[in-house]
C-alpha cells in the first residue's frame, strides 16, 4: 500500500485540499500549508475546524517538529508523520493561547508532515504512533517548500 501520493497542482487558488484516510479507512478533509507563511498562520483566529477536517503541514525535510497554539482558538490533538506517511508522534489535547508567550511542543520523532485535527480526534479513532496514513493531495511546487518527492 502507497502512503502518500502527491501531484503538481495547475490551480492558482491558494487554499490547497486534499485528504487524510487513516488505518481505519477514516477520512478527512485537509487544508494543505506548504509555504513558511501559511505554516506560521496555521490555525490562528479560527473559531472552528469542522469535526472530519485538519490542517496538514507540508516540510520539505524531516526533522522533530515544534508548535505552539498562540493565538489558536481551538484545543486541537497533533499528529506528526514521516516522510512515508507513518505516525511518528501524537500530541492530545493541546489548550488554545491566547497569551505571551506560550508553551511550544515537539515532537518526540523527526516528522516531515503535522496534522492539525480537533482535540479528541486521536482517542476517539485510535489513532496511535506506528499506524500510516494515506495523504493524498495536489502539492504546488514553490520555491521555499519544494516538498517531498511524488511516490
Amino acid at each position: 500500500m502507497t502512503s502518500l501520493s502527491v501531484q503538481s497542482a495547475s490551480s492558482q487558488d491558494l487554499t490547497q485540499w486534499g485528504s487524510a484516510t487513516f488505518a481505519n479507512d477514516h477520512r478527512i478533509d485537509i487544508e494543505i500549508v506548504d509555504t513558511e507563511a501559511l505554516r506560521a498562520l496555521g490555525l490562528m483566529h479560527r473559531n472552528h475546524l469542522a469535526e472530519n477536517q485538519g490542517m496538514l503541514f507540508v516540510h520539505s525535510d524531516q526533522t522533530i517538529r515544534h508548535v505552539w497554539m498562540k493565538n489558536t482558538l481551538i484545543a486541537l490533538d497533533i499528529i506528526f508523520l514521516s516522510d512515508d506517511g507513518k505516525i511518528v508522534s501524537v500530541l492530545r489535547n493541546l489548550p488554545p493561547c491566547a497569551q505571551d508567550p506560550c508553551p511550544i511542543s515537539a515532537s518526540s520523532a523527526p516528522a516531515q508532515y503535522m496534522l492539525e485535527v480537533n482535540a479528541g480526534f486521536i482517542d476517539k479513532h485510535g489513532i496511535q504512533p506506528g499506524q500510516e496514513v494515506l495523504l493524498e493531495y495536489e502539492h504546488e511546487r514553490r520555491p521555499e517548500s519544494p516538498g517531498p518527492s511524488q511516490k
